[in-house]
């Protein structure tokens, strides 16, 4: 018999946040100029992630692989580091055009994102 493994579904609240971009995007904007930034952000991150599920349903994996360069370069200036992680996981398996994997990827990066962007308003309440 092979090896069982227990999978975690939730994240931790805070977990793959880099609160040092965070506190220095702060530091070099303001706090006004810095919640205006994650807002605009959360915006942009949400309408590429609908894309990116669309893209996914119709296997356009040139446009998965667009949108996933967005998502990752937008997590990684407000601080979002697993969120970029896993939107490079995305790139991967669209390249390799791996569809189930990059099915169940998508699916990861949607949660994560959407757990992360509330750590994120949380540290800027």
């Amino acid at each position: 018999m092979g090896q069982i493994y227990r999978m975690h579904t939730a994240e931790a609240v805070g977990e793959g946040v880099d609160y040092t971009v965070i506190n220095n995007l702060k530091k070099a904007v303001g706090e006004v100029r810095y919640e205006e930034i994650v807002e605009q952000a959360t915006f942009d991150m949400a309408d590429r992630l609908g894309r990116l599920d669309r893209a996914l349903r119709d296997e356009d994996l040139t446009m998965c692989y667009r949108h996933a360069v967005h998502i990752c370069g937008v997590a990684s200036q407000i601080g979002l580091s697993a969120v970029a992680n896993v939107a490079s996981d995305v790139l991967i398996c669209a390249r390799d055009a791996e569809i189930a994997a990059l099915s169940a990827v998508v699916g990861r990066l949607n949660r994560l994102a959407e757990v992360s962007l509330f750590s994120v308003f949380d540290d800027s309440a």
